[in-house]
Order: C-alpha cells, then structure tokens, then sequence
C-alpha cells in the first residue's frame, strides 16, 4: 500500500496499565514454591487496575479499526491468524524506570498509560520519554467521553499515513462498565461497529450464550455478503442472492474460548493452611477477572467467548482424581470405562442445550480452567470432545499470573524447514525405561534426519547438563524425556532427572516454544496439583504437551514420533493450509493414534496388528485410504475399521475377541496441550494487519 510513492507503516498500538501496586510492586513476581504452594487468589492489589484493562480493550487494537471499511477488509480483520489488543499490565513503580520502559515499548507504538490518579505525574514523565502517542489518563476519568476522545484522536494521529481515498469511521464503540461476564460482548461490539450493524445493550447480564450466538450470526452474514462480492454479484441483484449465500455459510465453525470456574478441593485445602502448609484463605470469587481474559482471547479474532461460574463442582474434581489415581496402578479397560462414566455422571449437568450448540459450531477450543474438559463426553456422542475437536487449556492457578500471561502481546513462532528438536533423556540407561526410550528416539533420530529436521539427542542426568544441554542447543522444540513422580503429600508433580534430582520445569533457564514432556502424570488436575506443565508455561513456553496419567514408554514414544513426523510434513509442504498451527497437528495425531490404543491392550492383537500379510501389515492399511472415522465415534468406529481389515484375512472373531476381553485403555486421550499451540504455525501466518486491500 502506498500513498505518494511513500509506504504506510501499521504499527502496532500498545496500551500500558500501571497498576498501584506501590512500593512493593517491584517484587511483583507471584510464584509457586514447590514445598509451599500459593494460593490460587487473585492479588486484590490489581482490582483497581482492571477498569484500565477493560477499557484498554474498547481501544483499537490496529490502526485499520478506526477506518470505514468494505466488506473484504472487515472480513479481512476477522479471520486468519488471532491478534488481541497488545496490553501490558506493569507495576506503578515501573514507571519511573526509563530504561525498563524503552525496552517494554520498543517493539510497539506507544498509544496511551492508564494510570492512578496519584501516579499521573510519573505517567506523564513516562509517556513523555516512550513517545505516547495520547497523554496518561488516570482510572477514575475514564469513561464515554474519555473514550470518544482518545478514539478521535488517536484516528487523526493516524489519518496521515493513510492514502487519501481512506474514509475515518466516525462511531467509536460504547462503553461498558461494570465489566460484563460475557466473553462474547466485546467481540459483538466491534463486529457489529464495523458492520454498521445496529445492536441494543441489554441492562441486565442474560444468558452467557447470547452474545456468542449472535457473534456466530454476525459472522456468518459477513461471510455470506463477502460471497458475494467475490462472486462479482452487483447491489441490485445481492438482495435476491443472499439467502443461498447465508444458507451456504450457515454451518461455518468458529473459535471457541470459555472459562470454567471450580477449582480442586485438595487445591483449596492446601492453599487455605487445612493441610498445614499455608496460612492463605483461598478464594475464587472473581468472575471479572476470567471475563477479562475471556474477551481479550475472543476479541483478537472476533470469535465466540464464553463465561461459566459455578459450573464445576467438587465431585467432577473428585472423579478426575479416582480415574488418575486408578490409572497410576494398572489400568484396567473396564474399571477405566467405568470411571469414564463416574466423571459423566458428575458433569451432566454442565450440558445444557445452550453449551452442545457451542460446542457443536466450534472449530476449536481454548479454556482457561484447571479441570480436564475434553475428557467429557457431549450427549449423542461416545467419544470424548478431545476427539472431536482441537482442545488446548490454560491454567487459571494463579489467577494474578493467568491474567498477566493472556495480556503479554504476542506474535505468532513459525516452524521452519530444519527445525531445531532437541531430546533431553533424563532416565539412565541402566533403567529398563531409559533403554527403551533410547532405541526409540535412536529410531526417530533416523526419520526426522531424512526429513531434514535437526534432531539432537543429549544424555541430561542432572540440572546442570540439562541446562546446558538446551542453552547449547536453542531448540525450537524440547522433549524431557524422564520419570515423572507425583508427591501427593505436596500437591507437586513434576520430573526426575538422572538418579533422584527432583524438578517442576522452574530451573532450566530459557526453554523453548514447544515443550514435550515425554514422562508419566506430569500435569494430574483432579487434586489441583502444582505442576511442571504449568510452570514451564510461566517460565516461557509458548506450549506444553503433558500428561495426565503414567504412560506406556513404547505407546507413548509412537505418539510422539507420529506428532514429530506429522509436524515435519506440514512444515516441509508449500500446500499446508495458512495458519496451521501445532495444535491443528496433535489434534490429527490423537486421533489416528486411537489403533495404537486398541493393539496395546493385547499382545496377540499388537502381534497381528503389525505383522505383514503379502507385504502389508493390518496396522498400516487402517493408517492408509479413506478411514471414514467419525471423530464423534472415534474408538467405536476404529474398532469396527481394524474389524472389516481383519475380516480379509478371515480373523474377524479372533480381533472381536481380542478387543473384547481384555480389551484396551484409551492411552492417547490422556494428554493435554497446555499453553497456546494454535500460536505456534507449521503453515506461514496471514497478516491481514498489514496487507488489507480497503
């Protein structure tokens, strides 16, 4: 885009919320210390920061949302890869550090510091020395007017680097306070506000779908009129097209991000001084909070945002715990089915007709909570939602650092080609395990190289090669490979390195984007532990692979090539689809890897299944074609396929048997993609920020 012979740079705008934390705000580093665990409160110290927050996100996020666009560039705005309002939520005392605030803002264009009343002054020196675009504005002035005029002004700041055919878009949105426990009510506003689309402003907080359906019907009428376009169709005649447009569009799925309250009551005994480790009163009463990160989330794409309180209670907790301490003994198919069913049993209620139509027009998932969700399973079908559809958590405990972390401005990594997989074994190769996992990844190590992907493999039998070993290496991708350990009488789960050093993921120094953690139980949630998946989330990861469960170190090795081999494909395809991203890619991997489940249970079954019967084994026809699975049915109908292969080979009632008695354990259900995978892409990012035709 040009104007003049001059290109017009889109910087992105940064909001900076000091919060009036004081003199003890540069120690404001909220921490989980493995032999006493916090709390899981909210630091009350922040409750008067949360209206700059809030407003913050009625501010636009790019400078393309103060313009009067066309239907392709509003739709431009909305699709692709996600990006929210870049916010950075600071200690007060930071503004008098120049220096820190140079290094903060660099990347950024300054636009506007909320501040308290009585940090003004230093607001000011600040904004001053960064370059705001806007002067500070103290918390207690912030309201309509206050947002009708930084809009106008930050609109004319901008308006002379546009071309001179852009159009300003006079309306600005309307302010909203208190804030609305309603994830999807900023996302309507600013669709609607782009669309010129009329929206009435309920008094009284409704249901938490509501907004979110109508986001979904906003979006569809928006692809539907850009159908059109497209397809050339002039004014006169889009009235008469536009009902096969929208009828066409009508089953479009979109982002999903939700946030469910409930916490572990082991959780709360120990954060509450019952187990004699702190002295705290936990609490989790703040419903505003988990609608801020909700909206954030769901305003980068316009998406659909969803707020639930109360919805989980201590017997959901009670039945993730019974089935993850059965499956720490030996699993046994019909006691894990049963205890599948326990959990149902406890979460029925969490189904209301409402929450299957959610989930049912979502594309994926992304839920802040602590609680396992896609092991439940949506009414109608007999797999659980992690089959149906891609499901990545974010921890809420701490609920101080969950909302620090959503906040962090973002930019999307991209998998290259020679991507960087280092392999960290922690186990000793006198251990039966280690030796196992040695041959695995030595098998690996093969393939990837093939693939062109720099695969390293390290002996790291303590924290100090370890760390050495990821410094030296700078990988885009980790996998621990070790014990895990669960220490019930702490609450903590974490790895074991070498012999006995015991590690939560907290001393390692800087990790990479992607963490595999190949070992046992390394995130339970049904007793609310303190966790190495979630710490090496605080500690940089953009995402973490974790589990649930002890795994078997031979399945669990095959899933992990399979996930390494199928991320290696999509980075090394031209035709991988923009904006794959890794979550897109394990989402794929556990579902295929459903057969490993089922051969698993049986050695006879593992035998047949992967013995080759005039040059193809039975495993490798079921992995090849047209599989016809239905994710919805996922083990069901992997049942009936490896059925109907063995049918050729006239073992149809032997593998019925087989699968009968003993049966299997669904193994690769058990682990959970923390963090934002959908942030790391193996198919390069659309920038629409950047490029959009107005």
């Amino acid at each position: 885009m040009t104007s003049n012979d001059r290109k017009v740079g889109v910087p992105t705008p940064l909001y900076i919320v000091a919060a009036p934390l004081g003199p003890d705000g540069a120690a404001f580093q909220p921490a989980f210390i493995p032999d006493e665990p916090q709390s899981g409160t909210f630091d009350e110290a922040l409750l008067p920061a949360l209206i700059g927050i809030h407003y913050a996100m009625h501010l636009p996020k790019n400078r393309f949302e103060t313009l009067d666009l066309q239907i392709p560039a509003i739709r431009d705005q909305v699709v692709g890869f996600p990006r929210g309002h870049s916010i950075a939520l600071i200690p007060d005392v930071m503004l008098d550090e120049a220096k820190l605030m140079a290094v903060l803002t660099a990347p950024y264009e300054p636009a506007l510091i909320l501040a308290p009343s009585d940090r003004i002054k230093a607001a000011q020196t600040a904004s001053r020395q960064v370059g705001s675009l806007l002067p500070p504005a103290a918390f207690e002035t912030l309201g309509q007017s206050s947002l009708d005029e930084h809009w106008r002004l930050l609109a004319s700041r901008w308006l002379d680097d546009w071309p001179r055919s852009v159009v300003l878009e006079p309306a600005t949105p309307r302010w909203s306070w208190p804030i609305r426990q309603d994830g999807s009510f900023l996302s309507l506003q600013r669709l609607a506000r782009m669309m010129a689309v009329p929206l009435e402003f309920p008094k009284e907080q409704g249901s938490p779908f509501r907004s979110a359906a109508h986001v979904r019907g906003l979006r569809i009428h928006l692809e539907a009129l850009a159908e059109l376009e497209h397809e050339g169709v002039d004014i006169d005649s889009a009235e008469a097209h536009y009902p096969l447009a929208l009828e066409k569009k009508s089953n479009m799925r979109m982002r999903l991000t939700m946030s469910l309250s409930g916490t572990a009551p082991r959780y709360v005994r120990f954060s509450s001084g019952a187990d004699g480790i702190t002295d705290g009163v936990f609490r989790d009463d703040y419903p505003e909070v988990r609608a801020l990160m909700v909206s954030h989330a769901a305003s980068a794409d316009n998406s659909m945002g969803i707020v639930l309180e109360d919805v989980l209670t201590p017997e959901a907790f009670h039945a993730v715990a019974a089935l993850e301490r059965h499956w720490s003994e030996v699993p046994r198919p019909g006691a894990v089915r049963r205890l599948f069913q326990r959990l149902n049993n406890a979460t029925e209620s969490f189904w209301t007709d409402e929450m299957v139509a959610a989930i049912r027009c979502a594309s994926s998932i992304e839920v802040f909570t602590n609680f396992p969700l896609g092991l439940l399973t949506l009414p109608g079908d007999s797999s659980p939602i992690c089959n149906r559809l891609p499901i990545s958590y974010r921890p809420i405990n701490p609920l101080t650092r969950a909302l620090q972390f959503e906040l962090i401005p973002q930019a999307p990594h991209l998998l290259n080609a020679g991507f960087k997989v280092l392999v960290a074994e922690c186990i000793p190769s006198s251990d039966p395990v280690g030796a196992a996992s040695r041959v695995g990844w030595a098998r690996i190590a093969d393939e990837m190289e093939a693939a062109g992907i720099d695969f390293t493999i390290s002996e790291t039998l303590t924290r100090v090669s370890l760390r050495e070993a990821i410094t030296a290496s700078a990988p885009d991708v980790l996998i621990l490979s070790a014990h895990g350990f669960h220490a019930s009488e702490q609450n903590v789960a974490g790895i074991i390195i070498g012999e006995d050093e015991r590690s939560l993921g907290d001393d390692f120094g800087a990790v990479p984007p992607l963490v595999i953690l190949s070992a046992c139980h390394t995130s339970p949630r049904g007793g609310g532990v303190v966790n190495i998946g979630d710490l090496l989330i605080r500690a940089g990861a953009v995402s973490v692979l974790s589990t649930l469960v002890p795994v078997n170190v031979f399945h669990n090795t095959q899933i992990v090539a399979r996930f390494l081999r199928y991320v290696a494909l999509a980075v090394n395809d031209s035709a991988t689809p923009a904006n794959t991203s890794v979550m897109d890619v394990w989402h794929q991997v556990q579902a295929l890897n459903v057969v490993i489940d089922l051969v698993h249970g049986n050695r006879k079954l593992m035998e047949w299944a992967f013995t080759r019967v005039n040059g193809t084994s039975p495993i490798e026809q079921f992995m090849t074609g047209d599989h016809g699975m239905r994710r919805t049915h996922l083990y069901q109908d992997a049942e009936a396929r490896l059925v109907g292969i063995a049918a050729r080979t006239s073992d149809e009632q032997r593998v019925r048997g087989w699968l009968r008695s003993p049966g299997y354990v669904p193994e690769s259900l058990m682990y959970t993609m923390l963090g934002r995978p959908s942030f790391l892409l193996v198919g390069a990012p659309t920038d629409t920020a950047w490029s959009t035709d107005l």
